[in-house]
């Protein structure tokens, strides 16, 4: 029963976590994020930064969750929340729950897309991993 608790919390806290990326994704493509320092010269750069602190201030929240509700197992709920956003990027155009969802995430963004869609595939992928790295170094001082 333990181990079905783990997987809803976790999916839900997916859910939560694919929606503010979503917003942070957004907030950079209209430029709103950093707009003081958008730069002319380096719009690349300027874009992803912006998708830095954004999907870094997003990825906080299922971090400090887990954290917090799952400390025992902890890096188990925040592969299924990682995995459980993936999932819900990959299918945008198609049924939320569709398992080929991870497989066209992965295709469109590390396989086939442009270098700020590689990017992007690494924050979803790390910033909350580090961030539940830091939180547990926190935890130890």
């Amino acid at each position: 029963m333990n181990i079905i608790k783990l997987v809803i919390l976790s999916l839900c806290i997916s859910i939560g976590y694919y929606a503010l990326s979503i917003v942070a994704i957004g907030q950079s493509a209209a430029g709103n994020l950093l707009w003081r320092l958008n730069s002319s010269e380096y719009p690349l750069l300027s874009h992803l930064a912006q998708n830095f602190i954004g999907i870094g201030l997003a990825s906080l929240i299922p971090a400090f969750l887990v954290k917090s509700y799952e400390a025992a197992r902890q890096w188990i709920a925040i592969t299924i929340v990682i995995l459980g956003a993936m999932l819900l990027h990959g299918n945008i155009h198609y049924m939320p729950w569709d398992p080929m969802g991870i497989v066209r995430f992965v295709n469109n963004t590390l396989f086939y897309g442009d270098i700020g869609a590689k990017v992007l595939f690494f924050y979803i992928l790390l910033l909350p991993v580090l961030w539940l790295l830091l939180l547990k170094r926190m935890a130890r001082i």
